[in-house]
């Protein structure tokens, strides 16, 4: 009787080694649905608002076979890495006080950190803090984030992603450019943002996140849900746009535009930049809204092939009539775009390295 105990017991062990063998071996080849990263710089004067978008971000999420994950970088704390579960967050990893989260070189540690953690099939991020569009660190604006007076250009950001994205959302203010758009569109099959500054409390989470969780990705859904927001609103909160791109489409975009340069030769010396449908509150005025601009710049040319490749590249755009009693919204094609200043050439000379600038042939305008 014992020695057929002992041999029950030596093959309970054998099956329990085989099935944890098998566990394992399935876990690792069934990764997970979806990864979404979010990444929040909040050292800066949006610190007020991280309580409230990390209490939206669980409310909305829930198990689906998607993992969520925050970065964290706010004052007086060490940054935090957050695994989200419904109603709750748990502490991963903590990193240096002094670590600098708008550092190309930090993020891609991060978003690599979160893969590595966190395998799945594909990546959704979603990149939360101050931003102005395509602008270099050194305009006394933003590009993206803002970390103790730091700011990351949008092509160190391109270019330190460690995966290609199924979407990237920015919650970030005038993020909803072509300059930013077509620089990261190798790293992301979709780009959800505000071509306007984004007000109040960003993005909705507690709308959002159960559509960025679902199996497939309804983005009109996303889209619809935060101008909603918006639009219920009074006054001045009554401020939005918002616009869902697949950038796949935005190559044929620029090779249209570099064919309109091209063939219709414009003084932009005398080109009111004032006409064209304003996309920000800057005195300076430095996003406009990209089909305006090439309807005021281009009366008399052919546009059909751009308006079609325009068509295509954006799924969806939505837009209040006014933006925070400054200006109307008369119309919006779901990309802005920057029209040179004369005496800026700080920026002018910037804007000369985008490879929208490049592609889409604005040589031939300036």
């Amino acid at each position: 009787m014992k020695n057929i105990k002992l041999i029950a017991k030596t093959c309970l062990i054998l099956v329990l080694a085989v099935f944890s063998a098998c566990q394992k071996e399935d876990i690792q080849k069934n990764p997970a649905i979806r990864t979404i990263i979010v990444y929040m710089v909040a050292n800066n004067s949006l610190y007020t608002d991280v309580s409230t978008s990390l209490q939206q971000i669980e409310q909305g999420f829930s198990e689906t076979g998607t993992q969520l994950v925050v970065f964290i970088a706010q004052p007086a704390e060490s940054p935090q890495l957050l695994e989200i579960h419904p109603g709750k967050e748990t502490l991963v990893k903590t990193y240096p006080d002094d670590l600098n989260a708008v550092d190309p070189a930090v993020l891609k540690e991060i978003t690599q950190d979160v893969i590595n953690l966190y395998p799945a099939k594909e990546y959704g991020l979603i990149m939360w803090s101050h931003g102005t569009s395509w602008m270099p660190a050194s305009s006394l604006l933003r590009s993206f984030g803002n970390d103790f007076g730091a700011q990351m250009n949008i092509p160190d950001l391109a270019n330190n992603l460690p995966v290609r994205f199924k979407f990237i959302l920015f919650d970030a203010c005038l993020m909803g450019s072509v300059e930013v758009e077509y620089e990261l569109k190798d790293k992301t099959d979709y780009i959800i943002a505000s071509s306007t500054e984004t007000i109040y409390n960003g993005f909705s989470y507690d709308r959002v996140i159960p559509e960025l969780i679902q199996p497939a990705i309804n983005y009109h859904a996303i889209a619809q849900s935060y101008f909603d927001y918006y639009n219920e609103q009074q006054g001045a909160y009554q401020s939005a746009t918002v616009s869902v791109v697949e950038t796949q489409r935005l190559p044929a975009l620029a090779a249209a535009m570099k064919q309109l340069c091209e063939n219709n030769p414009v003084d932009m010396a005398a080109f009111d930049r004032t006409s064209v449908q304003r996309l920000d509150v800057y005195k300076e005025q430095y996003t406009f809204d990209l089909l305006d601009f090439v309807n005021k710049i281009f009366p008399d040319a052919d546009k059909n092939d751009f308006v079609a490749q325009l068509d295509k590249a954006v799924l969806c755009k939505y837009h209040t009539p006014q933006f925070i009693l400054e200006y109307d919204i008369n119309t919006y094609c779901g990309l802005s775009c920057y029209i040179p200043i004369a005496d800026r050439d700080d920026l002018n000379a910037y804007y000369k390295t985008l490879k929208w600038y490049r592609d889409a042939g604005l040589n031939y305008l300036f």
